[in-house]
């Protein structure tokens, strides 16, 4: 497949990172109290973010900088586990009753789930932007290189 600019290879580098992470999430169980504005792991998508250089007199370029996967807090703590101590203190419940109760601290150990790492492996999203962006690039670069030669 030929691409036109970095824009379209970015475009389908989100994509493929956005459906391999929405495979490796899709047998995460919902949460019980789901309600609409709890953000779940199954909408994690990949990012690409662009920068346009140059002027307008001179001509614009438009390069594709980064490629980031986008997802709620709780995805990446899970990914990576967790081995901590938390703090003691106290909380007070206001319904049904006012009522306050102590906590101690306690340790708290969730292990690492890699999924983040499995899901990039299986999108094969790394070979393609490499392969795509270094093709691209390594095009213009000899066009501009023939340019400088050709006005001197």
């Amino acid at each position: 497949m030929e691409f036109n600019s970095e824009k379209d290879i970015a475009a389908r580098a989100e994509r493929m990172l956005t459906n391999g992470l929405r495979a490796k999430t899709s047998g995460f169980a919902s949460h019980v109290r789901n309600t609409p504005k709890d953000k779940s792991l199954k909408d994690a998508v990949g990012v690409a973010k662009l920068k346009t250089y140059g002027s307008a007199a001179g001509g614009t370029k438009t390069y594709m900088t980064t490629l980031s996967i986008k997802m709620a807090k709780h995805g990446f703590i899970q990914h990576h586990g967790v081995d901590n101590q938390r703090n003691g203190g106290s909380r007070t419940r206001k319904k049904p009753k006012d009522t306050t109760y102590n906590f101690s601290a306690h340790y708290f150990k969730m292990p690492e789930k890699p999924f983040i790492n499995a899901a990039i492996n299986q999108s094969n999203v790394i070979p393609f932007v490499m392969e795509n962006l270094v093709r691209f690039r390594s095009e213009e670069l000899l066009f501009e290189v023939r340019r400088i030669i050709e006005h001197t």
